[in-house]
Protein backbone atom coordinates (compact mmCIF):
# COMPACT_ATOMS: atom_id res chain seq x y z
CA UNK A 1 0.00 0.00 0.00
CA UNK A 2 1.35 3.37 -1.02
CA UNK A 3 1.04 6.51 1.40
CA UNK A 4 0.91 10.29 0.36
CA UNK A 5 -0.26 13.52 1.13
CA UNK A 6 -2.55 15.36 1.72
CA UNK A 7 -3.37 14.57 4.72
CA UNK A 8 -6.56 15.88 6.37
CA UNK A 9 -7.24 15.72 10.47
CA UNK A 10 -10.70 17.30 11.77
CA UNK A 11 -11.96 17.88 15.26
CA UNK A 12 -14.62 19.92 16.84
CA UNK A 13 -17.83 20.41 18.24
CA UNK A 14 -21.82 20.88 17.06
CA UNK A 15 -24.70 21.51 18.68
CA UNK A 16 -27.71 19.35 17.58
CA UNK A 17 -31.30 20.08 19.14
CA UNK A 18 -34.20 17.52 18.33
CA UNK A 19 -32.55 14.97 16.03
CA UNK A 20 -32.73 11.24 15.10
CA UNK A 21 -28.67 10.91 14.73
CA UNK A 22 -28.81 7.14 14.26
CA UNK A 23 -31.89 4.61 14.42
CA UNK A 24 -30.96 1.95 16.59
CA UNK A 25 -33.78 -0.43 15.49
CA UNK A 26 -37.17 -0.96 16.33
CA UNK A 27 -39.66 -2.38 18.92
CA UNK A 28 -43.08 -2.82 18.01
CA UNK A 29 -44.09 1.05 17.25
CA UNK A 30 -41.07 2.48 19.44
CA UNK A 31 -38.26 3.40 17.16
CA UNK A 32 -34.95 3.59 19.32
CA UNK A 33 -32.39 5.83 19.33
CA UNK A 34 -28.58 4.75 19.48
CA UNK A 35 -26.75 5.41 22.84
CA UNK A 36 -23.31 4.60 24.59
CA UNK A 37 -21.64 4.81 27.57
CA UNK A 38 -18.45 7.09 28.45
CA UNK A 39 -16.80 7.68 31.27
CA UNK A 40 -16.29 10.88 32.41
CA UNK A 41 -14.15 11.34 35.81
CA UNK A 42 -15.72 8.71 38.50
CA UNK A 43 -19.05 8.07 36.95
CA UNK A 44 -20.44 6.50 33.51
CA UNK A 45 -23.12 8.22 31.75
CA UNK A 46 -25.57 6.23 29.06
CA UNK A 47 -26.19 9.29 26.27
CA UNK A 48 -27.35 9.84 22.71
CA UNK A 49 -24.50 8.86 20.03
CA UNK A 50 -24.01 9.40 16.22
CA UNK A 51 -21.72 6.43 14.76
CA UNK A 52 -18.93 6.66 12.59
CA UNK A 53 -20.92 4.83 9.75
CA UNK A 54 -23.81 7.05 9.85
CA UNK A 55 -21.62 9.40 9.44
CA UNK A 56 -19.76 8.30 6.22
CA UNK A 57 -22.38 7.35 4.56
CA UNK A 58 -23.53 10.75 4.66
CA UNK A 59 -20.47 12.55 3.92
CA UNK A 60 -20.57 9.85 0.83
CA UNK A 61 -24.06 10.80 -0.04
CA UNK A 62 -22.80 14.72 0.60
CA UNK A 63 -19.58 14.19 -1.42
CA UNK A 64 -20.98 12.38 -4.31
CA UNK A 65 -23.66 15.75 -4.64
CA UNK A 66 -21.03 18.31 -4.88
CA UNK A 67 -18.69 15.93 -7.10
CA UNK A 68 -21.26 15.80 -9.89
CA UNK A 69 -21.95 19.41 -9.16
CA UNK A 70 -18.55 20.61 -10.28
CA UNK A 71 -18.57 18.37 -12.96
CA UNK A 72 -17.07 14.81 -12.03
CA UNK A 73 -18.48 12.30 -14.20
CA UNK A 74 -16.90 8.78 -12.42
CA UNK A 75 -20.16 7.65 -10.52
CA UNK A 76 -22.16 4.16 -10.86
CA UNK A 77 -25.75 4.58 -10.69
CA UNK A 78 -25.43 3.36 -6.62
CA UNK A 79 -23.13 6.30 -5.95
CA UNK A 80 -25.07 8.80 -7.76
CA UNK A 81 -28.33 8.19 -6.14
CA UNK A 82 -27.01 7.73 -2.23
CA UNK A 83 -27.20 4.54 -2.18
CA UNK A 84 -24.29 2.78 0.30
CA UNK A 85 -23.31 -0.12 -2.17
CA UNK A 86 -20.01 -0.61 -2.89
CA UNK A 87 -17.93 -2.48 -4.80
CA UNK A 88 -19.71 -2.10 -8.16
CA UNK A 89 -17.50 0.00 -11.57
CA UNK A 90 -19.09 2.53 -13.90
CA UNK A 91 -21.45 -0.03 -16.14
CA UNK A 92 -22.72 -1.57 -12.43
CA UNK A 93 -21.02 -4.89 -12.34
CA UNK A 94 -18.12 -6.65 -10.67
CA UNK A 95 -14.93 -4.71 -11.50
CA UNK A 96 -12.02 -7.03 -12.03
CA UNK A 97 -9.00 -4.82 -10.40
CA UNK A 98 -9.42 -1.98 -7.53
CA UNK A 99 -8.50 0.16 -10.32
CA UNK A 100 -11.19 -0.76 -12.16
CA UNK A 101 -13.82 -0.30 -9.03
CA UNK A 102 -12.77 3.39 -8.18
CA UNK A 103 -13.12 4.93 -11.18
CA UNK A 104 -16.33 5.26 -9.22
CA UNK A 105 -16.30 7.80 -6.86
CA UNK A 106 -17.64 6.22 -3.91
CA UNK A 107 -15.65 3.51 -3.96
CA UNK A 108 -12.49 5.65 -4.62
CA UNK A 109 -13.24 8.07 -1.75
CA UNK A 110 -15.02 5.36 0.90
CA UNK A 111 -13.87 1.50 -0.37
CA UNK A 112 -15.27 -1.63 -0.84
CA UNK A 113 -15.16 -4.92 -0.01
CA UNK A 114 -15.68 -7.71 -2.88
CA UNK A 115 -15.43 -11.03 -0.69
CA UNK A 116 -15.80 -13.55 -3.97
CA UNK A 117 -13.05 -12.16 -5.79
CA UNK A 118 -10.53 -11.03 -2.74
CA UNK A 119 -11.12 -7.51 -4.05
CA UNK A 120 -10.62 -5.16 -0.78
CA UNK A 121 -10.42 -1.02 -0.47
CA UNK A 122 -10.30 0.80 3.15
CA UNK A 123 -12.13 3.80 3.24
CA UNK A 124 -10.14 7.17 2.96
CA UNK A 125 -12.64 9.24 5.05
CA UNK A 126 -12.91 8.15 8.65
CA UNK A 127 -15.04 9.36 11.53
CA UNK A 128 -15.24 8.83 15.26
CA UNK A 129 -18.54 8.07 16.97
CA UNK A 130 -20.00 11.76 17.68
CA UNK A 131 -20.49 11.77 21.71
CA UNK A 132 -21.92 14.81 23.95
CA UNK A 133 -18.84 17.10 25.56
CA UNK A 134 -17.07 14.83 28.17
CA UNK A 135 -17.71 17.15 31.03
CA UNK A 136 -20.42 16.24 34.16
CA UNK A 137 -22.24 19.23 33.14
CA UNK A 138 -22.92 18.72 29.63
CA UNK A 139 -23.46 15.03 30.21
CA UNK A 140 -25.98 15.92 32.53
CA UNK A 141 -27.61 18.20 29.71
CA UNK A 142 -28.06 15.48 27.08
CA UNK A 143 -31.42 14.47 26.31
CA UNK A 144 -33.14 11.20 24.88
CA UNK A 145 -36.44 11.69 24.66
CA UNK A 146 -39.49 10.01 22.12
CA UNK A 147 -41.72 12.09 20.14
CA UNK A 148 -45.75 10.66 18.69
CA UNK A 149 -45.75 10.79 15.21
CA UNK A 150 -48.42 9.46 13.04
CA UNK A 151 -48.97 7.98 9.02
CA UNK A 152 -52.37 8.41 7.80
CA UNK A 153 -53.76 6.39 4.94
CA UNK A 154 -55.60 8.32 2.75
CA UNK A 155 -57.84 5.84 0.90
CA UNK A 156 -60.81 4.77 2.69
CA UNK A 157 -62.26 1.01 3.18
CA UNK A 158 -64.99 -0.05 3.42
CA UNK A 159 -65.78 -2.19 7.18
CA UNK A 160 -68.68 -3.89 8.38
CA UNK A 161 -69.49 -2.81 12.29
CA UNK A 162 -70.38 -6.16 13.25
CA UNK A 163 -69.05 -9.53 11.01
CA UNK A 164 -73.05 -10.52 10.56
CA UNK A 165 -74.48 -7.28 9.69
CA UNK A 166 -74.30 -6.16 5.96
CA UNK A 167 -74.47 -2.99 6.58
CA UNK A 168 -71.17 -0.95 6.17
CA UNK A 169 -69.23 3.03 6.30
CA UNK A 170 -65.96 3.98 5.11
CA UNK A 171 -63.08 4.68 7.37
CA UNK A 172 -59.42 5.89 7.09
CA UNK A 173 -56.42 4.01 9.00
CA UNK A 174 -53.83 5.88 11.01
CA UNK A 175 -50.66 4.09 12.25
CA UNK A 176 -49.27 5.87 15.69
CA UNK A 177 -45.52 5.27 16.55
CA UNK A 178 -43.22 6.87 18.61
CA UNK A 179 -39.13 8.10 17.31
CA UNK A 180 -36.79 9.04 19.85
CA UNK A 181 -34.77 12.23 19.36
CA UNK A 182 -31.78 13.06 21.13
CA UNK A 183 -30.39 16.83 21.94
CA UNK A 184 -26.87 17.68 23.04
CA UNK A 185 -23.52 19.35 22.26
CA UNK A 186 -21.49 16.56 20.65
CA UNK A 187 -17.61 16.81 19.62
CA UNK A 188 -16.34 14.93 16.71
CA UNK A 189 -13.59 14.28 14.69
CA UNK A 190 -12.37 12.48 11.39
CA UNK A 191 -9.54 11.61 8.87
CA UNK A 192 -9.44 12.04 5.27
CA UNK A 193 -6.47 10.91 3.50
CA UNK A 194 -6.62 12.67 0.35
CA UNK A 195 -3.38 11.75 -1.21
CA UNK A 196 -4.35 8.11 -2.05
CA UNK A 197 -7.35 9.17 -4.39
CA UNK A 198 -7.27 7.61 -7.49
CA UNK A 199 -4.06 5.69 -6.65
CA UNK A 200 -4.57 1.65 -5.69
CA UNK A 201 -4.18 0.68 -2.06
CA UNK A 202 -3.50 -2.99 -2.83
CA UNK A 203 -3.41 -4.16 -6.24
CA UNK A 204 -0.80 -3.64 -8.81
CA UNK A 205 -2.99 -1.67 -11.21
CA UNK A 206 -3.37 1.18 -13.62
CA UNK A 207 -6.22 3.74 -13.14
CA UNK A 208 -7.75 4.06 -16.70
CA UNK A 209 -9.23 7.72 -15.90
CA UNK A 210 -8.08 11.09 -18.35
CA UNK A 211 -6.53 13.88 -17.18
CA UNK A 212 -6.19 12.13 -13.63
CA UNK A 213 -4.66 15.14 -11.51
CA UNK A 214 -7.74 16.94 -12.56
CA UNK A 215 -9.52 14.73 -11.33
CA UNK A 216 -7.50 14.14 -8.83
CA UNK A 217 -8.13 17.79 -7.46
CA UNK A 218 -11.77 17.74 -8.31
CA UNK A 219 -12.70 14.51 -5.86
CA UNK A 220 -10.47 16.28 -2.76
CA UNK A 221 -12.28 19.38 -3.73
CA UNK A 222 -15.66 17.20 -3.31
CA UNK A 223 -14.55 15.10 -0.58
CA UNK A 224 -13.67 18.49 1.28
CA UNK A 225 -17.18 19.90 0.43
CA UNK A 226 -19.03 16.94 1.32
CA UNK A 227 -17.20 17.07 5.04
CA UNK A 228 -17.96 20.73 5.59
CA UNK A 229 -21.82 20.29 4.18
CA UNK A 230 -22.24 17.53 6.94
CA UNK A 231 -20.56 19.64 9.55
CA UNK A 232 -22.69 22.26 9.05
CA UNK A 233 -26.22 20.95 7.87
CA UNK A 234 -26.08 17.92 9.95
CA UNK A 235 -27.07 14.04 9.12
CA UNK A 236 -29.15 12.11 10.63
CA UNK A 237 -32.04 9.09 10.02
CA UNK A 238 -35.95 10.26 9.75
CA UNK A 239 -35.15 13.37 7.83
CA UNK A 240 -38.44 13.16 6.14
CA UNK A 241 -39.75 13.38 10.44
CA UNK A 242 -37.33 16.41 11.20
CA UNK A 243 -34.09 17.51 9.85
CA UNK A 244 -32.10 17.68 12.61
CA UNK A 245 -31.18 21.53 14.55
CA UNK A 246 -27.70 22.04 14.05
CA UNK A 247 -24.97 24.68 14.64
CA UNK A 248 -21.59 23.87 13.87
CA UNK A 249 -19.77 26.17 16.91
CA UNK A 250 -16.06 25.30 16.58
CA UNK A 251 -13.69 22.86 14.49
CA UNK A 252 -10.09 22.98 13.91
CA UNK A 253 -8.75 21.48 10.87
CA UNK A 254 -5.24 20.46 10.11
CA UNK A 255 -3.39 20.01 6.55
CA UNK A 256 -0.17 18.21 5.56
CA UNK A 257 1.79 16.48 3.05
CA UNK A 258 3.42 14.38 6.10
CA UNK A 259 1.43 11.41 7.54
CA UNK A 260 0.10 13.14 10.77
CA UNK A 261 -1.85 11.48 13.47
CA UNK A 262 -5.88 12.36 14.57
CA UNK A 263 -6.34 15.35 16.12
CA UNK A 264 -7.96 14.75 20.17
CA UNK A 265 -12.10 14.09 20.10
CA UNK A 266 -13.79 17.26 20.33
CA UNK A 267 -15.97 15.43 22.93
CA UNK A 268 -12.77 16.17 25.30
CA UNK A 269 -12.48 19.63 27.28
CA UNK A 270 -9.02 20.42 26.65
CA UNK A 271 -8.76 19.30 22.83
CA UNK A 272 -7.50 21.87 21.25
CA UNK A 273 -4.71 22.55 22.94
CA UNK A 274 -3.66 18.52 23.52
CA UNK A 275 -4.56 18.63 19.31
CA UNK A 276 -1.68 21.35 18.48
CA UNK A 277 0.70 19.97 20.88
CA UNK A 278 0.46 16.05 19.26
CA UNK A 279 0.61 18.40 15.55
CA UNK A 280 3.85 19.89 17.21
CA UNK A 281 5.96 16.95 18.27
CA UNK A 282 5.11 15.36 14.39
CA UNK A 283 5.97 18.74 12.67
CA UNK A 284 9.55 19.24 14.58
CA UNK A 285 10.24 15.94 13.26
CA UNK A 286 9.53 15.97 9.95
CA UNK A 287 10.07 19.65 9.90
CA UNK A 288 13.78 18.54 9.54
CA UNK A 289 13.73 16.88 6.05
CA UNK A 290 12.36 20.07 4.60
CA UNK A 291 15.31 22.10 2.53
CA UNK A 292 16.27 26.20 3.03
CA UNK A 293 13.15 26.69 0.53
CA UNK A 294 10.49 25.43 2.40
CA UNK A 295 7.88 28.08 3.72
CA UNK A 296 8.67 28.96 7.11
CA UNK A 297 5.99 29.54 9.85
CA UNK A 298 7.35 33.00 11.03
CA UNK A 299 7.85 32.01 14.48
CA UNK A 300 11.57 31.83 15.33
CA UNK A 301 14.02 29.17 16.50
CA UNK A 302 16.68 29.40 19.31
CA UNK A 303 18.99 30.04 16.21
CA UNK A 304 16.94 33.20 15.03
CA UNK A 305 15.75 31.51 11.77
CA UNK A 306 12.41 30.71 10.74
CA UNK A 307 10.95 27.38 11.57
CA UNK A 308 10.26 25.37 8.52
CA UNK A 309 6.08 25.00 8.15
CA UNK A 310 4.88 21.08 8.08
CA UNK A 311 1.00 21.59 8.72
CA UNK A 312 -1.56 24.00 8.18
CA UNK A 313 -4.22 24.24 10.74
CA UNK A 314 -7.04 26.41 10.35
CA UNK A 315 -9.22 27.51 13.52
CA UNK A 316 -13.02 28.47 13.27
CA UNK A 317 -15.09 29.23 16.25
CA UNK A 318 -11.86 28.96 18.62
CA UNK A 319 -8.42 30.26 19.64
CA UNK A 320 -5.55 28.00 18.86
CA UNK A 321 -1.83 29.20 19.77
CA UNK A 322 0.63 29.02 17.99
CA UNK A 323 2.87 25.80 17.59
CA UNK A 324 6.35 24.63 16.62
CA UNK A 325 6.25 23.93 12.11
CA UNK A 326 2.49 24.68 12.26
CA UNK A 327 1.06 27.53 10.19
CA UNK A 328 -1.85 28.32 12.33
CA UNK A 329 -4.64 30.77 11.62
CA UNK A 330 -7.89 32.03 13.24
CA UNK A 331 -11.11 32.59 10.99
CA UNK A 332 -14.35 33.92 11.74
CA UNK A 333 -16.24 33.05 9.05
CA UNK A 334 -17.27 29.74 7.50
CA UNK A 335 -16.77 30.84 3.92
CA UNK A 336 -12.81 31.67 5.25
CA UNK A 337 -12.49 27.96 6.87
CA UNK A 338 -13.41 26.33 3.36
CA UNK A 339 -11.16 28.26 1.02
CA UNK A 340 -8.59 28.20 3.48
CA UNK A 341 -8.96 24.08 3.96
CA UNK A 342 -9.23 23.73 0.47
CA UNK A 343 -6.47 25.89 -0.47
CA UNK A 344 -4.01 23.70 1.93
CA UNK A 345 -5.57 20.43 0.65
CA UNK A 346 -4.88 21.24 -3.06
CA UNK A 347 -1.43 22.59 -2.64
CA UNK A 348 -0.20 19.73 -0.15
CA UNK A 349 0.94 17.12 -2.27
Amino acid sequence: MTAAGPYVRVAGRFRVNVAVLTGAGTMGNYNMHATVRVVVEDGVYEVPALTGNAFKHWHSVRAAEHYRALGGGGLNEYCAKGVGLRGKNLEGKNPDSECDAIQDFCNDIHGFLIPDKQLKRDSLVKFAFAVPVLSRAELERAQKFAVTHNRVDPFRREKAEQVNTPAKHEKTEMMVFKQEYSSARYGFSASLDLGLVLAPMYDNCSVNVERIEEERALRRRAAVLGLFDVLSSGVGTRAARALPAVDLEEVVVAVSKFPIPALVHGSYPNYVDKSLDVLSAFAKVYGKKLDQTASLCGQKSGSGEGVPCVASVVCYGVDCREGGGLEVKKVEKFHDLVEDVLSAVLQSK
